[in-house]
């Protein structure tokens, strides 16, 4: 009978810091919870605040798009003109090249 009382009182002696660790546990987890409340409140005001600065950006943006859009398509106007220039020198030069292809051979014919 004493042995069992005296393993009651090792069993209380456990028992009642383990109850407070307990009471701790849940005051940690309410003050986690309101934690991770007011974090998820931050991050949705950084949210929306990204989703505004996104938005100014893209309007101050999209203007400078169009008009690089419109820069680039004029300079593959200028590069398909220098292209046409470019074939018609060459067309000129083989022109020229049998012009004086065919003089050289009629002036040998005179000799």
């Amino acid at each position: 009978m004493e042995k069992l009382r005296a393993s009651i009182q090792t069993l209380c002696r456990s028992a009642l810091p383990l109850g407070k660790v307990m009471d701790y546990l849940q005051e940690d987890v309410d003050a986690m919870q309101r934690e991770l409340q007011l974090w998820r409140g931050e991050r949705q005001q950084h949210a929306e605040a990204l989703r505004a600065e996104q938005s100014i950006t893209d309007g101050a943006v999209e203007p400078l798009r169009a008009e690089l859009a419109e820069l680039e398509q004029l300079i593959r106007d200028q590069q398909d003109k220098i292209c046409a220039v470019k074939a018609n020198i060459l067309r000129n030069e083989e022109k020229m090249q049998r012009m004086v292809h065919s003089v050289a051979l009629s002036s040998r014919r005179k000799y």
